[in-house]
């Protein structure tokens, strides 16, 4: 027997989210979305290759604020998370740690 977190019922909110942003700002970049089984309410948005000029359009479209930057290895990024329409969001900005770290600085500068 399925249970409602193995439908795609269980999924309809961050599906939902997705299509209102779709008719809201069609003119947002493509980016890779995940919607997980396992929790599945939350949206992840992955933004790659240094592209943190698109990664600061969702972010503003989303209403994100609280930056981290993260490393793991090799691997370094910016992520922020909150929740838009009563759906938990991740947006995940990938790039090398240089270019991470520029925008990051870009960032203090704004700020200060």
């Amino acid at each position: 027997m399925t249970t409602s977190s193995q439908t795609l019922r269980a999924q309809s909110s961050p599906i939902l989210l997705l299509t209102q942003l779709l008719a809201d700002n069609p003119e947002l970049p493509a980016v890779t979305y995940h919607i997980d089984s396992i929790i599945p309410g939350e949206l992840a948005i992955h933004v790659h290759h240094g592209r943190f000029d698109q990664f600061e359009e969702w972010r503003t479209v989303l209403g994100l604020s609280d930056l981290e930057a993260r490393t793991f290895g090799q691997s370094t990024w910016v992520d922020v998370a909150g929740v838009v329409r009563d759906v938990k969001v991740r947006l995940s900005g990938h790039g090398t740690a240089a270019e991470v770290a520029a925008y990051v600085t870009g960032l203090s500068a704004v700020a200060a």
